[in-house]
């Protein structure tokens, strides 16, 4: 991690002799003048005022001597980082939750694979609220190495991997005092001449499949682009009073809006997002939770496709 000439500057400097240095460090005295001289010649300047009575430190080799050992401490610590981050990866996954990407299955699931795999662990970890998409798969392998949610069958193509546990529904979320908050179930008339808010094209086929269908069946229905889903999402719809096309999943996000059913044919997936290159321990636990998921041995009543 750092040029281990530094080392023996730093010995030579403490003691103050060359013939000491050597012999703390186990090698001859014209091997470390050798690794001084190399060492200076990388600097351009000279580290030692040398005299018969031993060596002290010039200026510039005094500077450098505190900005050695600093240098050196930090090398250490990023590789004691590096080397539990390794470990960890062994044996522990990082799950990342947010507001919209909450853990639903995933404690029950875990309570499976604490029993089946015991030596796997879980850490949960807080994800950022991030501005763009790309951020939040920038963050996955590094930040965290899994999260749970709906998927982008197109936006997210190659940004990630997937693991489909199930397939969630489309809702409307309207205001309490919106016309429609009383309705129990809605139609597509319902939403005739309302104003609607939905993800832009291109990151869900299947959300691109029902914008065309508003569009081509319903064409009083005004679609209202969101680039993300956010709390301002839901905010805005909440003072606009705009119909907010949500999933049974987001019904508690905002206290102010009533999600409700919307028939239709169209569903999305629902899983586990995690990294294209996962760690050993990730990619066990993707295995394992594969593996329950093709026995349908995961729980459905989870209210989650509801």
């Amino acid at each position: 991690m750092y040029n281990h000439q530094l080392d023996a500057f730093i010995k030579v400097a403490d003691t103050g002799s060359f013939g000491k240095a050597a012999e703390a460090m186990y090698i001859s005295p014209p091997a470390l003048i050798q690794q001084i001289n190399l060492l200076e010649g990388r600097c351009g300047f000279k580290l030692f005022n040398r005299s018969n009575r031993g060596v002290t430190l010039t200026p510039a080799g005094k500077s450098l001597y505190e900005d050695a050992k600093t240098l050196i401490w930090l090398s250490e610590e990023s590789l004691n980082k590096a080397r539990a981050l390794a470990e960890s990866s062994e044996t522990t996954v990082r799950i990342g939750t947010s507001l919209l990407y909450k853990c639903r299955l995933l404690p029950e699931i875990w309570a499976r694979i604490s029993e089946m795999c015991p030596e796997l662990k879980i850490e949960i970890l807080s994800m950022n609220e991030y501005s763009q998409r790309g951020e939040t798969f920038a963050a996955l392998g590094k930040s965290y190495d899994l999260f749970e949610g709906i998927y982008g069958s197109t936006g997210w193509k190659g940004l990630c991997s997937f693991l489909e546990l199930e397939r969630t529904t489309i809702c409307c979320a309207v205001p309490k005092n919106h016309r429609l908050a009383n309705t129990k179930k809605l139609t597509m008339q319902d939403l005739n001449g309302e104003y609607i808010v939905m993800p832009i094209e291109g990151v869900s086929k299947e959300m691109d499949a029902f914008r065309h269908h508003v569009r081509d069946d319903f064409p009083t229905i005004q679609i209202v682009d969101s680039r993300r889903y956010g709390v301002d999402t839901f905010t805005m719809c909440e003072v606009d009073q705009y119909v907010l096309i949500t999933h049974p999943i987001y019904a508690d996000i905002h206290t102010n809006l009533v999600t409700i059913p919307l028939k239709t044919k169209y569903t999305l997936p629902y899983g586990l997002v995690y990294a294209n290159e996962p760690t050993p321990a990730t990619r066990k636990f993707i295995d394992v939770v594969r593996a329950m998921n093709e026995k349908n041995t995961i729980n459905q009543n989870n209210g989650i496709s509801k």
